[in-house]
């Protein structure tokens, strides 16, 4: 993961907020979510007036596993991905998989959180040619899409899977941290 930004601390006031898009499904939210990290992205990676002026070519997010989809009904960081990418012109692609269910992360430790996501995660090789394909096979740059950072274990993850299939630097942005 080459650097990662969140649009809020992840507080007490703020963990209702998560709640209520992501256990109670009040999608609705995805518009506010999507408002401030829309002004997130373009305060650090927008090419004109980020820090980091970046040309992102492509979004994509932590995907969840089957059975957190079957719970939820949605993967949370998907609708944020698809709304900002909506706003920004940036195309959206799932460029992974959940290969194994590692149960809900708030209630481990740091250390649990780093075992647990070792092997989480799968490419999606169909997507992966796709992308190599459009983007000409030229070295890419992913904004990797999630709701919370809370060890940077999950998107530190994702971001190894990805970067050893294409040329690519990921970086990171979520709602909360």
């Amino acid at each position: 993961m080459a650097a990662s930004r969140s649009c809020v601390r992840y507080t007490e006031q703020m963990k209702p907020w998560l709640a209520r898009f992501k256990y109670r499904g009040d999608e609705r939210l995805k518009v506010l979510f999507a408002d401030m990290l829309e002004r997130v992205y373009k305060e650090q990676y927008h090419p004109r007036t980020g820090r980091l002026k970046l040309r992102v070519d492509l979004l994509s997010y932590v995907p969840v596993s089957k059975e957190r989809f079957a719970e939820r009904g949605f993967n949370q960081a998907q609708l944020l991905a698809e709304e900002l990418g909506r706003r920004l012109g940036i195309p959206v692609e799932p460029l992974l998989d959940r290969s194994r269910h590692t149960g809900k992360q708030s209630y481990k430790n740091r250390a649990e959180r780093l075992e647990a996501m070792k092997h989480a995660f799968e490419i999606r090789l169909d997507t992966c040619k796709r992308v190599l394909t459009k983007l000409d096979f030229r070295p890419i740059t992913i904004l990797m899409i999630d709701d919370v950072y809370t060890t940077g274990s999950t998107l530190h993850q994702c971001a190894t899977v990805v970067c050893n299939h294409l040329p690519a630097k990921v970086y990171g942005l979520t709602w909360a941290r």
